[in-house]
């Protein structure tokens, strides 16, 4: 299945990458599914008594979900059955979250969350207060975080080496490409041997089928559901899967499970193309022609540093090296969020002129580790639990990946025509799936979700990460549907740390009373 792959987050002094779903799994359940995509057969023999009627022991929440938790919350563990096609095999358990709902008295069951990645769990969020839901929607459901299958508590995968990851210098040679291979592939293999048999099932239909086992044991007829961005992608395979026991479904910075990781990629190069345009106007517009004079000569100028710096990188006092991929990573970051950008000006003004370290100060100033406060031990355990998981699902969804050195040279040598500043980072960002050691099993195909409810798709009007295209397109998918539109740039519209009152409104009124806004509707900025 497709991916697009995000620069998110600037720690010690390195960008991690953040992936995010846009594209579809292979869907089929125990009976027929009126979507069926190519892939392998997903038909599933019913599930033994143990899991469906098993009760959640609910506890005061331990120090593997959250180190403090908010009043009333609680904690508890889900069996479910590695492989659905062998639940009588081995099994895992999840790791669930509670806060029950307010209104006793009115109250209208759970609502699941999930907050994307893939790779995040949402344990903590629900137990710790990070996600709340909006305020008519917490005092009316119990709110129910879940970290998935090998993710956060519920029995992490391991990579010892880490991750495949992009090349640092973006290979231009057969001798190069090759090299990178090996080196993933090896990192990748160690995945394989460290996490067991539950890296062959981090795809997201199995996550999916957890999903409704834990709509089952806790006692819901239907699943009521917010997810974002990779959530928004697993709310819709199980619907698929599931049409019958959708119950309130909220899809925010919607993912788009129709297009493949190709034309994923193309739309994440021309999104951080747009927003390089917008902050090369910027400086012209303000009279700042440190970069350039014009927008034309600002993006030459950068286009021919990232050459040079594939030739040549830039080598600091310590012997570490800024090269063309850390370049495009820092600009894909920076240019997207617009408090970044006089800090990034001047750390390309100051790099353009041999500084090796500018970056490292560029963090500082935009909130990197330095500039942002060191992570818990916790937070970091999330993190690089993290950055194992996305490949371990995506991979297995994402068929489309170059399989081969001469292939991904063929593909970065086209995304480059199409940006030369972005396109062979993004290419490259596919390595992982690339060398990945467990076979994909997934398709690109749109859902349609025949005979499911109304749902509602979330999206902000600029998101660079899930961009409004995914939710329009889904829209049209999705007959019955509607789509909420917050004017600004962000990603997580609903319920979010900057909230907007008209947007968190609207959201609750179909959770709480089942009433949708207008086909599209908007919320001002």
């Amino acid at each position: 299945m497709p991916i697009a792959r995000k620069s998110m987050a600037l720690t010690a002094g390195v960008l991690a990458v953040t992936t995010v779903v846009t594209a579809g799994a292979v869907g089929g359940a125990a009976a027929a599914q009126p979507d069926q995509a190519k892939g392998r057969n997903t038909s599933a023999p019913v599930l033994p008594a143990r899991f469906t009627q098993q009760k959640i022991q609910w506890t005061a929440c331990g120090a593997d979900v959250a180190a403090k938790t908010v009043p009333g919350a609680e904690c508890g563990w889900v069996k479910v059955p590695v492989d659905y096609a062998a639940p009588d095999g081995k099994t895992l358990e999840l790791r669930v979250s509670r806060v029950r709902a307010k209104d006793r008295g009115h109250r209208l069951g759970s609502l699941l969350f999930n907050p994307g990645g893939p790779g995040a769990g949402g344990a903590a969020d629900v137990a710790d207060g990070n996600w709340q839901a909006g305020k008519d929607a917490r005092a009316r459901y119990d709110l129910v975080g879940f970290d998935p299958r090998g993710i956060g508590a519920s029995g992490q995968i391991k990579c010892p080496d880490g991750a495949p990851q992009e090349p640092e210098s973006l290979p231009r040679t057969e001798a190069e490409a090759e090299r990178a291979f090996a080196d993933a592939t090896e990192q990748a293999q160690g995945c394989k041997k460290a996490s067991g048999p539950v890296l062959a099932h981090m795809d997201s239909v199995s996550v999916a089928r957890d999903l409704d086992v834990l709509r089952t044991v806790l006692g819901d007829a239907k699943l009521n559901y917010t997810g974002y961005s990779y959530g928004s992608f697993l709310g819709q395979q199980y619907m698929k899967l599931f049409p019958d026991k959708v119950g309130r479904m909220v899809l925010d910075s919607v993912v788009n499970p129709a297009a493949d990781m190709q034309k994923v990629a193309r739309l994440d190069i021309k999104t951080s193309d747009d927003a390089m345009r917008r902050y090369a106007r910027n400086l012209v517009a303000r009279g700042d022609d440190r970069l350039g004079a014009t927008t034309g000569e600002i993006r030459s100028r950068l286009t021919e540093f990232a050459r040079e710096l594939a030739r040549k990188p830039l080598r600091g006092a310590d012997g570490a090296e800024f090269t063309d991929g850390a370049l495009s990573t820092y600009l894909g970051t920076a240019v997207t969020d617009e408090k970044n950008w006089e800090p990034l000006t001047k750390a390309l003004v100051a790099a353009l002129h041999g500084d090796a370290t500018a970056f490292d100060r560029f963090d500082a100033a935009s909130g990197g580790e330095s500039g942002g406060g060191k992570p818990t031990p916790q937070e970091q355990r999330a993190e690089e639990n993290e950055s194992v998981s996305m490949p371990a699902v995506l991979c297995l969804d994402s068929p489309s990946a170059p399989r081969s050195p001469k292939e991904m040279l063929a593909t970065a040598d086209s995304f480059a025509k199409q940006s030369p500043l972005f396109g062979r980072h993004f290419a490259w960002q596919m390595i992982d799936c690339a060398t990945w050691p467990v076979a994909p099993t997934g398709a690109a195909a749109p859902v349609t979700a025949s005979g499911a409810p109304p749902v509602l798709l979330v999206s902000y009007t600029h998101d660079v990460q899930t961009p409004l295209e995914n939710a329009q397109a889904v829209h049209r998918q999705l007959a019955h549907s509607s789509l909420l539109l917050r004017n600004g740039q962000g990603h997580a519209a609903y319920a979010s740390a900057e909230p907007s009152t008209c947007t968190d409104r609207a959201v609750d009124r179909y959770l709480v009373g089942g009433k949708l806004p207008d086909k599209t509707a908007r919320c001002p900025r």
